[in-house]
């Protein structure tokens, strides 16, 4: 799976910016990109939803002493039963259930299924479930997921195989409140309108008073944006500032494929 490098769906709460509705919709949407990509990034990239199609592919069975087929070949995942490995083709034995499973994993997490299509034709929902928010398992006992398809072909067509789903985490109700602050006052900086927007200026001195402030430059290196309610709730979703999650990557697992281009 390709590497995010933007912000997905992410929903703004303006509730608290009076300077919204009368602004350009140009203007907003600027605010709005801006905002999201930022707020994206400094939550350690955790939040949003992607709707993304995938094609499946199996893990490849190649022949090895010890190894016996299940199931008619290939496999998605090699497993154990009765102390022997078996290669089985999607239909794996667990612990946790009393026949095979039919499943493939998904890049998670899967926070719903738009659809399922084989050969061209829409699965119904009736027929499949989620699974730990990335297995996806057919309820369908008389057949299991398809072990191979013609990736050369698009989903509508025979001999194909795609999963369509909303990926990722949706965004909480404070995320979309911290967005929508920080959006709001983008945009009256934008306007050339009063903002809250620190400025970076450590110390003033007038009529021999003299007043340090904070260089925002030290916030944005911890993660912050120097407003209260951004910053409140940023704390409390990424208290360490990482820049993003931990990533596990195994080279015997190959990942379903997804178009990216044209």
């Amino acid at each position: 799976m390709a590497i995010r490098t933007t912000a997905c769906e992410w929903n703004l709460d303006m509730t608290c910016c009076s300077s919204w509705e009368n602004a350009a919709a140009e203007l907003r949407q600027l605010a709005t990109d801006v905002a999201t990509e930022i707020m994206w990034n400094l939550s350690g990239r955790q939040f949003g939803l992607c709707t993304i199609t995938v094609r499946p592919c199996r893990a490849p069975c190649t022949p090895m002493v010890g190894l016996t087929p299940l199931y008619g070949g290939g496999s998605y995942w090699p497993h154990m039963v009765d102390g022997s490995w078996i290669n089985g083709c999607g239909e794996c034995l667990t612990d946790c259930s009393c026949g095979p499973m039919c499943e493939i994993v998904l890049p998670g997490p899967v926070d719903s299924v738009v659809e399922v299509r084989l050969d061209g034709d829409i699965v119904s929902a009736a027929d499949y479930l989620v699974y730990d928010h990335r297995k996806l398992v057919r309820r369908d006992t008389a057949a299991c997921w398809p072990t191979c398809q013609d990736l050369t072909l698009p989903p509508s067509e025979v001999g194909t195989f795609a999963v369509t789903y909303r990926q990722g985490i949706p965004v909480p109700r404070a995320g979309q409140l911290a967005a929508g602050v920080y959006a709001c006052e983008l945009l009256k900086a934008c306007m050339g309108q009063t903002c809250r927007l620190p400025k970076r200026v450590t110390s003033i001195t007038r009529e021999g008073v003299t007043l340090a402030l904070l260089d925002p430059m030290d916030m944005l290196d911890k993660g912050r944006t120097g407003l209260y309610e951004v910053d409140a709730w940023l704390s409390a979703v990424n208290p360490n500032g990482l820049r993003q999650g931990a990533r596990v990557y195994s080279p015997d697992r190959r990942p379903p494929r997804v178009q990216t281009w044209p």
